[in-house]
């Protein structure tokens, strides 16, 4: 499929709105673990963030080569059944080995359609709007990031630990019918029989273009200093804060409610390509800061706040981010180098996360946030320049072409 002449808003909102559901039924079951396992200690709530992020690493060049060899309407059935099937199985009464093995089961195949559904933006919207489309699908992910933590709050004080994970199965599974409700499409016109599609080719491409590299590794430092958060935030709003299900629920939903409002703008107002680099400063800004700030947090109430700040910062990395990189990337080889990206990016989180279950255990939540957060604003500070003068390359060849 050729890339698009006019932007189709229509399917593209359609397309973010199921991702959205889809999104939302993962976010119940990942708040409805984190609560449950949380009483065995900070290892067991490290080994969710783990289990359910090695697919992203694991996965990453099958992942992005079949979103780059297959079609849409072939990939995303398949692999959103077998992952509604897992997500179900998980409401029966199981050993924690098992749980974390279907937990695997479903994020493996939820890792091959996030790229599956990726390459659709190119075929949907034209350059210009790259950044507009991903501040679309952005806003309604950052609805079900909303509604996901109190939604799932409020069902696990009312009901238990069984609904959440029938809500998300269901999600699951009906993805495997977007595609057709929708009319969207990807197919290959570039594939030759007998030509084999790289798997590391997503890696070669990331690595072997500047500004791709120079983000990639930027980002990839910030993740490994503050996704310690992930582990320690359950601990330090119940333990530290006194809070219960339902607040650390609205924690998160501040968080959702940042980038809802972040990505709103995003998606509504259209800026220059300087611009959107300056906005991508800001929001890597904002979310460095904000472990320093949640380690000093005295209540609740204050890291709402802040996470309401993060929330904006994370929207703006994602809006503008990822706009710049669909339009560094070529189609042929979308699908591989967001998969590669992702997996790179996990690589991080996964080896902060294991590192924060086992630090948690000798010293103070407060103390490791605050620690997270220097060396974070200190990652940013570092390679945001080179980041900086890479994408100003590229604009002022975009502007001036030979």
């Amino acid at each position: 499929m050729t890339e698009a002449t006019k932007t189709q808003w229509s399917k593209i909102q359609g397309m973010a709105v199921a991702r959205a559901f889809s999104l939302l039924g993962s976010e119940l079951t990942l708040f409805t673990l984190v609560f449950r396992e949380k009483d065995l200690g900070p290892g067991s709530v490290a080994a969710l963030f783990i289990v359910g992020t090695l697919p992203a690493i694991l996965m990453a060049p099958l992942a992005g080569t079949l979103a780059d060899r297959y079609s849409t309407r072939a990939l995303i059935p398949i692999f959103s059944i077998v992952g509604g099937a897992s997500v179900f199985a998980q409401t029966q009464h199981l050993p924690t080995w098992l749980i974390l093995t279907l937990l695997f089961i479903s994020n493996s195949c939820a890792s091959v359609v996030a790229p599956t559904w990726g390459k659709l933006t190119r075929t949907l919207a034209t350059s210009d709007d790259y950044s507009r489309a991903s501040g679309v699908i952005q806003t309604y992910f950052s609805i079900a990031m909303l509604g996901g933590p109190f939604i799932a709050g409020v069902l696990v004080e009312r009901t238990g630990f069984v609904v959440t994970f029938l809500i998300d199965g269901i999600f699951t599974t009906l993805i495997a019918l977007m595609p057709f409700i929708l009319r969207v499409n990807f197919v290959p016109t570039d594939r030759q029989e007998g030509k084999k599609t790289k798997l590391t080719g997503g890696f070669t491409h990331i690595f072997k273009d500047k500004f791709l590299r120079s983000l990639t590794i930027m980002v990839f430092a910030m993740v490994l200093c503050i996704s310690v958060v992930n582990v320690g935030d359950v601990f330090l709003l119940t333990e530290k804060l006194n809070a219960n299900a339902l607040i650390y629920g609205l924690v998160g939903g501040c968080f959702a409610l940042g980038m809802l409002i972040g990505s709103l703008i995003a998606g509504a107002v259209k800026i220059t390509a300087k611009q959107e680099l300056a906005a991508l400063a800001v929001g890597l800004a904002l979310l460095s800061l904000s472990g320093i700030a949640v380690g000093l947090a005295q209540n609740y109430w204050f890291v709402m706040g802040v996470w309401f700040l993060a929330g904006l910062g994370n929207a703006c990395i994602n809006t503008y981010g990822v706009g710049m990189m669909i339009r560094a990337i070529p189609m042929e080889v979308q699908g591989r180098a967001f998969a590669a990206f992702g997996g790179i990016i996990s690589v991080a989180g996964i080896g902060s996360q294991g590192l924060a279950g086992i630090i948690l255990y000798t010293i103070d939540v407060r103390l490791l946030f605050v620690a997270a957060g220097i060396m974070a604003c200190i990652a940013f500070v570092s390679l945001f320049p080179i980041v900086y003068q890479e994408q100003i390359k590229v604009i002022e060849t975009s502007s001036h072409p030979a």
